[in-house]
């Protein structure tokens, strides 16, 4: 009884072992490859349009940390906000124009992904592998320094 036991553990471990491999190795190293060129192209757009969007709320007068504590009071209704309402109308103004820049920050983020010759559907597919896959979380990040080891 033991010994069928052991065997049946072991048959389960090799069983899922065997599985799990073939879920990381379904993404071949070209797809993972495509995937860290459209991540590291993503990152640059979210660095740039971070930069539109602190340039915004500048311009409206208000510093980002105090932006950020506005937002959050707006956020949370149990927090009260110690804005004055030049303050808020500030914050009001900014986040009309943060709203109005979402679309075409969308957009850019899109094209990026797409330009490095994967599209935006095989994008969310694998990011949603990857995130699941600690093999495939190192493999990427393998991928990901290597190319910026090449770069320098």
């Amino acid at each position: 009884m033991i010994k069928s036991l052991k065997t049946s553990v072991l048959l389960l471990f090799v069983c899922v072992s065997t599985t799990l491999m073939a879920q990381e190795q379904d993404v071949s190293d070209k797809e993972l490859g495509q995937f860290a060129d459209a991540f590291t192209e993503v990152q640059i757009q979210n660095q740039k349009s971070q930069q539109k969007m602190i340039a915004v709320i500048k311009e409206e007068g208000l510093e980002v940390e105090r932006f950020n504590e506005i937002q959050q009071a707006v956020m949370d209704p149990n927090k009260e906000s110690d804005a004055t309402e030049a303050e808020k109308e500030k914050h009001e103004n900014a986040t009309i124009k943060l709203e109005k820049m979402q679309p075409e920050i969308e957009k850019e983020v899109i094209a990026s992904i797409e330009s490095t010759g994967i599209s935006i559907n095989d994008y969310e597919s694998l990011a949603a592998k990857i995130q699941q896959d600690q093999g495939l979380q190192q493999r990427l990040q393998a991928i990901i320094v290597k190319r910026q080891g090449d770069k320098s």
